[in-house]
């Protein structure tokens, strides 16, 4: 008889996980308390307009690429990919640059900001290139759930370079002290879930992303992916059940018995919770078996909250890219509001993205749709004065920039902030990306992929290894397979 495995979650890495451990003869059922799957990756649509309300860059293509070869199929059976060119573009206070990856020329904008600099981000890259590989072969697919590997002798060699473990910044002002450079290079901490004071320098590889892999598009969305992810688990014989939220997991002797689902209970031999970790810690599991308290958390580096407008325009807005940065604010002052101040701002650093550039699918003829992305410090209770005064502000940042009336062509309009996410995806604190990767929250210092209390209770996501980010993710998906399965074998 198959061994059953419950998965509280449908995000990325709880439809990888389900994909793998079908593939592999188990009886699995994926739980998910919304509508839809892909967790963050939702999807929301009116009037004709398409918004993926969660993940917008698209790296780190092999990972993906990599999942449907391990079920003998491609990523272009189920979406097509298109490479951006620009990958970005970069609003200063007073210029902007567009950003390309090093095969299309992309090293010349470096030069533009400070000659010679070109050469130096090439050396940086070559490093970075280098530490990319390594870990990918190496370390990203580690569990950590063993001390032997935080030993190994892989994961040590990394310690022959000091610079890692320094932060994020200390290794960019090496390699230029011009900040229009270094703020290219440190944008993507907030992927990270962090500031590039408190990330260490390790992570810096993500210029190796950006600038040598480059930025792609799923046509479609991120929406498109999912699809294809939760249909490749459905192939192998996963099931899903949508609106099914899982409000406790029941216990007998050092172990998990069953899933409660709308007052019933369920069976499993074992359970994946792709669910919000500190949410499952301290709501679903009893207190005598949490592995992670709530005094834990309460001294955890978490990643900042957001606010996320969703405009629908019923006009083409010049001056966007696909992706589009807004530097044109107070750098380090944004970063300190965030993390170290904890206090609500209104002139923040803020993200646009436009898919309706690349992809005609996701707005009607003629019109646009709009995304604006804004961290914000997380556990804030915001106003509603406040938000709307925020909210204004970013779209009037936005049209001076592109030197053009947005406000009275806006047909479409939705605002997300922390209550959205502590809501819709149970996240402590209203976070967006789950924990930092400050340097004691990384690798093996993140919270287990196995639960040190119940046998049989595993986890899989953003908080876990390797990380945040959807190919993390998508990557922890197949560790926790892999754990699982040797597990429950047993």
């Amino acid at each position: 008889m198959k061994k059953k495995i419950a998965i509280i979650g449908a995000g990325f890495g709880g439809i990888s996980a389900a994909a793998y451990l079908a593939r592999d003869g188990y009886d699995v059922t994926v739980f998910e308390k919304n509508s839809q799957p892909g967790g963050r990756a939702i999807v929301y649509k009116h009037k004709g307009f398409t918004f993926d309300m969660g993940p917008s860059w698209y790296m780190m293509p092999d990972v993906f690429e990599d999942f449907f070869t391990d079920f003998n199929t491609s990523s272009e059976k189920y979406y097509q990919l298109k490479k951006l060119l620009p990958s970005y573009r970069v609003y200063n206070n007073t210029t902007s640059h567009d950003v390309s990856p090093v095969d299309e020329g992309g090293l010349a904008v470096f030069d533009d900001l400070e000659p010679g600099a070109a050469k130096q981000v090439k050396q940086l890259l070559k490093k970075t290139g280098k530490e990319y590989r390594h870990i990918r072969e190496h370390l990203l697919e580690k569990d950590y759930i063993s001390p032997i590997d935080a030993i190994d002798s892989k994961a040590l060699s990394m310690l022959a370079n000091p610079e890692l473990f320094f932060s994020y910044h200390s290794r960019i002002k090496k390699t230029s002290r011009n900040q229009d450079i270094q703020k290219i290079l440190e944008f993507m901490t907030v992927f990270m879930g962090g500031s590039p004071q408190n990330i260490p320098g390790v992570y810096s590889l993500l210029s190796h992303v950006d600038l040598s892999l480059g930025i792609w598009y799923p046509m479609g969305g991120f929406g498109a992916v999912v699809k294809g992810f939760e249909s490749i688990a459905k192939q192998q014989g996963a099931t899903f059940v949508y609106n099914a939220e899982v409000t406790r997991i029941h216990t007998t002797q050092h172990a998990v018995s069953h899933v409660e689902v709308a007052g019933v209970k369920h069976q499993f031999d074992a359970v994946i919770a792709n669910a919000d970790y500190h949410h499952v810690e301290t709501k679903l599991v009893p207190r005598n078996y949490q592995s992670y308290p709530e005094k834990y958390w309460a001294k955890k580096t978490l990643s900042p909250s957001a606010m996320l407008v969703y405009l629908g325009v019923d006009k083409v807005v010049p001056g966007l890219l696909h992706h589009t940065m807004f530097f044109d604010a107070d750098w380090h002052g944004h970063f300190d509001q965030v993390f170290s101040k904890k206090e609500w701002s209104l002139r923040p650093l803020f993200y646009v993205s436009n898919p309706s550039k690349t992809d005609p699918t996701v707005a009607p003829k003629g019109k646009e749709n709009i995304i604006m992305l804004a961290p914000l410090a997380n556990g804030l209770h915001p106003t509603k004065d406040q938000i709307n005064e925020l909210v204004e502000s970013l779209i009037a940042r936005l049209e001076a920039r592109t030197k053009t009336n947005i406000s009275k062509h806006i047909v479409v309009k939705k605002v997300v902030l922390m209550d959205f996410f502590a809501e819709t995806f149970n996240a402590y604190k209203g976070n967006a990306f789950g924990l930092a990767h400050t340097l004691g929250q990384s690798a093996m210092f993140r919270p287990r992929m196995q639960s040190k209390k119940l046998k049989n209770l595993y986890y899989v996501g953003q908080y876990t290894n390797p990380g945040t980010g959807v190919p993390m993710v998508v990557l922890s998906g197949k560790i926790i397979a892999r754990v699982v399965g040797e597990r429950v074998r047993q």
